[in-house]
């Protein structure tokens, strides 16, 4: 590739991860922490979710180990982040399915 395809692709990239860490998601607010600073852990977890690494309850523990605070239970949070999971695969054109039971690997 040359310099310029690889300018091009990593501005597409750029603008593929503002436009997630900018778009709002339904129950945002049961999360106290800046939406860019969970977005940006959901985003970077995404493909161990994708890949079945991890789960959802394993996430939220992520997020709350690196100072994400949440307003409301872990069972009303996880609406807000599984919104902004959907969101990311569907950017991402791929089917993403979520398991609920999966062994930590942390």
């Amino acid at each position: 590739m040359t310099s310029f395809e690889n300018e091009l692709l990593s501005k597409k990239r750029n603008e593929k991860i503002e436009l997630i860490i900018n778009h709002q998601v339904e129950g945002e607010a049961f999360i106290i922490s800046s939406s860019h600073h969970w977005k940006r852990i959901v985003l970077q977890n995404f493909n161990r979710i994708y890949r079945n690494e991890i789960g959802i309850n394993e996430l939220l523990k992520v997020m709350q180990e690196h100072g994400v605070v949440f307003a409301q239970k872990d069972s009303l949070v996880r609406y807000p982040v599984l919104e902004c999971l959907n969101f990311i695969a569907k950017q991402s054109n791929e089917k993403l399915e979520i398991s609920e039971v999966k062994n930590a690997r942390l």
